[in-house]
């Protein structure tokens, strides 16, 4: 029996791509001797700790560490896992930080255990014959009193309350304690052990490579690619939603996260810290070289490896078709399993674009590999492929340049084959104190490891970082951004768009000139409004944006509801506290969990719990914010 074509082909692409490999650029790394390397508990230490420094000065280093690198937003199931949790997430809740931060004290040697009280969970470390009491949720510890001054334990706490009560006037609590509310009374508890471990894994922060015309970009801001799964449906993503309340904290660590606030993020005041974005590009030269030789054989095969937790990816490409049966198939697959992406197959020569997130991106857990196709049939050519795989990480732990000068180290896990290779280290930045002006940083070397010197004005602000690229070669193509306009679902600044909507008794609707106004009268627990006979598809778009106004005399609960089918069991709803005057409600569409965004049939704005002196909303506008490329 003749082979099949495509049996042949993978043989040839194994072979092919396994030579490719040995020339690629493994475990890129860059340090700045300004910042702490993230990637490992020996660099962690090596930088953050110096020598004849005492355990104690040891655990609250580490604990300073931490705090500065992680909020508490939510659990995930990795979160256990210390080196994930600081360069990867960057946030989780208190058993799990108590537990990190076990792993963390373990590697520097000091023994370290999980503790609770009700309702919360936090460690506590031992040297000097005696246990000491942290939590990097709350902010929280305070010393003892006397001239040998130490850190208390949370059974010290239990036995005498006044070592909390009386320690932010003794000078005994640490900086800026518990600066989001919590009540440090609460650690006056009598506490039990735990036997929470530390998860292990083999992942690595650096466990990927770089081929010729690929690069991988950490950015400094959420770009609109939170990892699904992570975050509640009324966030943009995994935030700290204390917000404002950053600003109490140590002056060292606020100073850290200032330069990254956005306004109005998440309906918080301002949000300075959240999730990151960053992708890997890879867009190959397809016109020599072992990559020319699969294609010729009918099949490519391009293995991804990134070291984050995958998003979102997508593929642009250019086919040319010169026959009716001519073709290029794409297809993705994850854990082995082959999925249809797209398929080129117009006569000529066209570009072509689409999402893999449907096949590469695990909710939650999140994924670091996966695997893309090329099939060519009938004589068609793929001229050339750009693969964005947009991943999620944590920018905290990832090397700021800083005011003043910063030695800046790039190093590859095998120097001898790398030599020659040429990389690109790109930084972006925005000088402080005002952060305009962009300001562009690159270096090129084909020698390893390589040291550049970079000179910032000493600032007391930090710089706004904008990204860092690790760039092999050069990337052969870079398609052009489409921009999409915004989408408006109801422009209420027209008397006529009230017509559509209906609302319960308790709801007055009207036009004042300006936008829809609803008005209620009296106290009432949930009179809404709606917008029914909706055939809308929103599954390519980000946002939805209500544009509202309070004309009441106090706040008001507002709730926007999305339904999906006509069936009230896909609904969701997003509520939103909006205080007197204009605000915005911003809905992630990736939050409308149990709502299809394909098949969006009605809407609703409710008003929940009116006060007795009632409540007057003014809606202007409603509309869709598009998912763009990054």
């Amino acid at each position: 029996m003749r082979r099949p074509r495509t049996a042949l082909a993978t043989v040839l692409v194994s072979a092919v791509l396994s030579a490719a490999a040995s020339a690629d650029v493994r475990s890129p790394w860059v340090t700045t001797d300004r910042t702490v390397d993230c990637s490992s508990y020996e660099t962690i230490l090596r930088d953050l700790i110096g020598p004849s420094v005492t355990d104690e000065q040891k655990a609250i280093a580490l604990y300073d560490f931490y705090r500065q690198r992680v909020y508490h937003y939510k659990n995930m199931p990795e979160s256990r896992i210390p080196l994930k949790c600081v360069n990867v997430l960057g946030n989780t809740l208190c058993g799990s930080q108590a537990t990190c931060m076990k792993g963390l004290l373990a590697a520097a040697g000091l023994k370290a255990r999980v503790v609770s009280h009700p309702g919360h969970t936090f460690y506590e470390v031992f040297y000097d014959g005696q246990w000491h009491g942290f939590d990097t949720m709350c902010h929280f510890y305070v010393f003892t009193r006397g001239p040998k001054r130490t850190v208390a334990s949370y059974e010290q706490l239990n036995r005498d309350p006044t070592l909390i009560r009386d320690a932010v006037k003794e000078g005994r609590a640490c900086p800026g304690i518990c600066p989001c509310g919590d009540k440090p009374m609460n650690f006056a508890a009598k506490v039990r052990v735990l036997n929470y471990q530390p998860h292990t894994s083999d992942w690595s922060v650096k466990d990927y490579a770089l081929r010729d015309g690929e690069q991988i970009v950490r950015s400094w801001w959420p770009l609109g690619r939170p990892l699904p799964g992570t975050h509640r449906s009324r966030d943009p993503g995994p935030m700290h939603t204390c917000g404002s309340r950053d600003r109490k904290n140590p002056p060292e660590l606020f100073r850290f996260w200032e330069p990254y606030g956005i306004p109005r993020f998440g309906g918080v005041s301002i949000s300075y810290r959240h999730y990151f974005n960053g992708w890997m590009s890879y867009s190959p030269d397809l016109s020599a070289g072992p990559l020319r030789k699969a294609l010729r054989a009918g099949e490519l095969l391009v293995p991804v490896k990134c070291p984050f937790y995958i998003s979102a990816a997508r593929v642009a490409l250019e086919a040319a078709c010169p026959a009716a049966d001519s073709r290029v198939e794409v297809a993705a697959a994850a854990d082995g399993k082959w999925q249809p992406i797209l398929t080129a197959s117009r006569r000529g020569r066209h570009e072509y674009r689409a999402s893999l997130d449907k096949v590469v991106v695990r909710a939650s857990r999140g994924r670091h590999t996966y695997e893309l196709r090329f099939r060519v049939h009938g004589g068609a050519a793929l001229e050339r492929f750009h693969l964005k795989t947009i991943f999620v990480h944590n920018a905290m732990a990832a090397p700021h340049v800083m005011p003043g000068a910063n030695e800046v180290t790039l190093t590859v896990a095998d120097p001898a084959s790398a030599a020659g290779r040429p990389m690109a280290v790109i930084y972006r930045y925005k000088p402080a104190p005002g952060w305009a002006n962009l300001k562009t940083i690159e270096k090129t070397t084909t020698r390893y490891p390589f040291t550049f010197a970079v000179n910032l004005p000493q600032t007391k602000k930090l710089p706004q970082m904008q990204d860092l690229t690790l760039r092999c070669g050069k990337l052969h193509w870079v398609p052009r951004t489409k921009v999409l306009p915004n989408r408006v679902l109801c422009d209420l600044s027209r008397p006529e768009a009230v017509k559509a909507w209906r609302a319960d008794p308790d709801i007055r609707l009207s036009h004042d000139g300006v936008g829809m106004l609803l008005a209620v009268a009296r106290k009432t627990t949930y009179p809404q409004a709606s917008l029914a006979g909706l055939k809308e598809d929103w599954s390519s778009y980000r946002t939805v944006v209500v544009e509202l106004e309070n004309l009441g005399p106090a706040a008001q609960e507002v709730v926007f509801r999305v339904r999906s089918n006509e069936d009230n069991n896909q609904r969701t709803d997003v509520q939103q506290t909006i205080g007197r005057g204009k605000t915005v409600m911003r809905i992630p569409t990736a939050g409308l969990t149990k709502t299809r965004i394909d098949a969006i049939t009605k809407v609703y704005l409710m008003t929940y719990q009116v006060p007795p002196a009632g409540c007057r909303i003014r809606v202007r506008r409603i509309y869709l914010e598009p998912k763009q490329d990054l």
